[in-house]
């Protein structure tokens, strides 16, 4: 710097001054802020699933006598391609989707898809059961999220 040339200051004095302990510390503070947004953008995951619960009916009895919830998932697809979705459901006996099991959805869209979960009226007793929605990207194992719910049984 100039104040170090007319200061006379050597080679050892100057890098002395400038690596003076203020500066070291927002420099890591800084290095540290940048890997952390890195890492946050490399780890995403590119889809993103909100279930609701369809309000208008809690739960149902529909042909067959299976018991019927209904559901709407809200799927947000955050990459730059359209992307095409397989939906499934576990977590009762017997539970099955009685709605399309695959969606597409535009590049950078929210898509609500609505879906009809059916489960036979002997595997499960009356009351609230945790059941699980699973989304995968047709293609792309890599890509995939499970979501939590819960499935009503009438009394």
């Amino acid at each position: 710097t100039q104040n170090g040339v007319a200061n006379g200051w050597d080679t050892r004095q100057m890098l002395r001054r400038a690596l003076r302990p203020r500066v070291l510390v927002y420099t890591s503070i800084l290095a540290a802020i940048t890997l952390a947004v890195g890492l946050s953008l490399f780890m995403r995951t590119p889809l993103k699933v909100d279930v609701i619960r369809d309000r208008g009916a809690l739960a149902r009895m529909v042909e067959q006598g299976r018991i019927e919830n209904v559901f709407r998932l809200q799927i947000m697809n955050a990459t730059e391609s359209p992307q095409r979705y397989a939906i499934s459901v576990s977590g009762l006996p017997g539970i099955a989707l009685d709605s399309s099991a695959e969606v597409e959805v535009l590049s950078t869209e929210v898509r609500a898809v609505a879906v009809r979960v059916q489960i036979p009226p002997e595997t499960a007793s009356p009351g609230s059961h945790p059941i699980q929605f699973d989304i995968r990207a047709v293609g792309d194992a890599s890509i995939h999220v499970a979501e939590k719910a819960a499935f009503l049984v009438p009394r």
